[in-house]
């Protein structure tokens, strides 16, 4: 496929593309930031970070803030695809710059945002390669770096059928920080220039808890559910909160007075899943209800976004969703930075990397359906020597792996410093 036929295509796309993305809006952001309108922004000079969805603003987070203390003269613009991912970018950003909707990959509407916004630098997280976005950085020289770098065989299937748009793109990429050697050889395959791809490992291992939030844990534990078994499903999909829900039902058999703390991966299906647990006949309390659980409630459904890592701090047991499924699993790494037992299904293709470092130091627990993840949540409880081994094997983990982000940092830096060493004089 020609550039041209890429153009043609997404052009005739975008009408459909619009009406989609038109869903994936908050409160604060206008829907012609899709068509590469910025709104006023203060005069500095800009850093742009893009991160698709929640998952990648949070991987995102400790360079956020690195980048905000490194470079405290300049704007950081970072844009996401999803109104989940606006929401936590916003809450990354600590109201220390600017949160937009990326828009349409379309050559004018890449350049009418790029004119406007006149960044210094472009980062976009793990696997964005947007052509008209990466040609515009391109044309106006300015660096395009590619951070946490990954590319799951789906990914790279699926990107190497515009390999002809891509290729002469790729080429001119300033960095990429691959996760993995995998990953590395994978952008090289696409066409980055091998000595442009670096292996930096993950910065999703310098994940940390952020400040106060083992304190406000504490509080929830305590004001919730007190000294009762609590677990926790984290950002689960449609198809896998009924074999969570089931499972929660045979260890109430052996616990009674167990809990079971449900978070969904997306709003939009808070009150399915509330259907289905009412469905159950499980007592339940919903976040946003702000009421106590009682001695009866043995399910408290979370019906609100970030509050994930507080509710792995609250529990004592993790199960990572998304991997009941074949969904790709979620980030194993958030309740392993807490020292939580971690538990997960068996698709994990989108974090294969990340696992296969958890199984070596037999961190990580995988369940083929409901009866196995019932089970070993039974034989947990019944060993609570287990269940605090198993927690610190995965922080022992989050701890070996760390690094990545000082690694990933330079790399930008440098790019930065190569631009201003480019750029004409006035």
């Amino acid at each position: 496929m020609t550039r041209g036929i890429y153009n043609a295509l997404i052009t005739l796309l975008s009408p459909v593309l619009l009406w989609k993305v038109s869903k994936e809006t908050t409160e604060l952001n206008n829907f012609s930031e899709r068509l590469g309108y910025t709104p006023s922004l203060p005069i500095k000079p800009v850093i742009w970070l893009h991160a698709a969805s929640v998952g990648e603003v949070i991987a995102a987070t400790p360079l956020i803030t690195r980048l905000q203390k490194e470079f405290e003269d300049h704007l950081l613009v970072v844009t996401t695809v999803t109104a989940t991912g606006a929401r936590q970018a916003r809450k990354a950003l600590k109201g220390k710059g600017v949160q937009l909707m990326l828009p349409l990959d379309l050559p004018w509407v890449a350049a009418r945002f790029l004119d406007r916004l006149k960044p210094k630098v472009a980062i976009f997280m793990e696997t964005e390669l947007w052509p008209n976005f990466i040609y515009g950085c391109q044309e106006r020289e300015i660096p395009f770096v590619i951070a946490n770098g990954r590319l799951s065989d789906k990914s790279l299937q699926s990107y190497r059928k515009l390999q002809s748009v891509l290729e002469t793109a790729l080429a001119g990429i300033s960095a990429v920080a691959a996760k993995s050697l995998k990953d590395a050889q994978g952008f090289i395959d696409l066409g980055v220039p091998s000595d442009r791809v670096k292996v930096t490992g993950s910065i999703k291992f310098d994940v940390a808890p952020e400040r106060g939030l083992l304190e406000s844990a504490k509080i929830v534990r305590a004001e919730q559910f007190g000294e009762r078994p609590v677990w926790v499903a984290g950002s689960t999909h449609n198809g896998e909160d009924e074999k969570i829900i089931f499972a929660h039902k045979k260890v109430l058999e052996q616990y009674p007075n167990a809990v079971l703390i449900i978070v969904p991966r997306h709003p939009q299906r808070f009150d399915a899943v509330a259907h289905l647990v009412e469905s159950a006949e499980l007592p339940f309390v919903r976040r946003s209800s702000n009421q106590v659980l009682s001695e009866q409630d043995s399910v408290y459904l979370v019906d609100s976004m970030g509050e994930l890592m507080l509710m792995y701090a609250c529990a004592d047991i993790a199960f990572v969703g998304g991997s009941m499924m074949p969904i790709g699993g979620h980030n194993l790494l958030e309740p392993a930075c807490l020292g939580k037992p971690v538990l997960s299904g068996i698709h994990l293709f989108n974090f294969a990397d990340v696992a296969e470092m958890f199984d070596q130091e037999q961190a990580l627990i995988r369940c083929d359906n409901a009866d196995a993840l019932a089970d070993e949540l039974i034989g947990l409880w019944q060993d609570p020597a287990q269940i605090t081994d198993l927690g610190q094997r995965a922080l022992q983990v989050v701890s070996n792996n760390r690094g990545a982000l000082e690694k990933q940092f330079q790399l930008i830096k440098n790019s930065m410093q190569k631009q201003v060493v480019n750029e004409p004089a006035n």
